[in-house]
């Protein structure tokens, strides 16, 4: 996806905070941008905390998950990403957001975390349910 302007983002922002976003339109991408709306107007943990909350309550309220017995959430997959968009963000200083999500959605794939921790580590239970730091870095 292209995004042409800060109403193209503004959008998918909406549709994730108030769950409407189809489930097949949440992919990694619109997890990134969401990711980068947040960092432009909160400090990372605050942004990390906005993303945390709105996952859970799209599973819910979205996609109908019942999180008592399934928990899709990622404690791990959410930090690494928000660190990520953040200085990559931050690297990106003096260009547009709109400049920013496109560059970010080509140059970063859903992969991307498998450079910096094993597939053991990245989806075992404990990573699924708090930080843990990479294991290949």
């Amino acid at each position: 996806m292209i995004y042409n302007d800060l109403e193209d983002i503004v959008k998918v922002v909406d549709s994730f905070e108030s769950a409407t976003i189809e489930r097949d339109a949440w992919g990694h991408a619109e997890h990134m941008i969401v990711a980068l709306h947040y960092l432009s107007s909160h400090d990372p943990d605050t942004a990390k905390t906005k993303m945390q909350d709105g996952i859970v309550n799209l599973l819910v309220k979205g996609f109908g998950i019942d999180i008592t017995r399934e928990m899709p959430y990622h404690e791990t997959i959410t930090v690494f990403w928000i660190r990520t968009v953040a200085d990559f963000k931050e690297s990106k200083e003096g260009l547009s957001i709109v400049e920013i999500a496109n560059e970010m959605v080509l140059r970063f794939d859903k992969n991307h975390p498998l450079k910096f921790y094993s597939a053991d580590l990245l989806f075992s239970d404990e990573a699924r349910a708090r930080y843990v730091e990479p294991d290949l870095v």
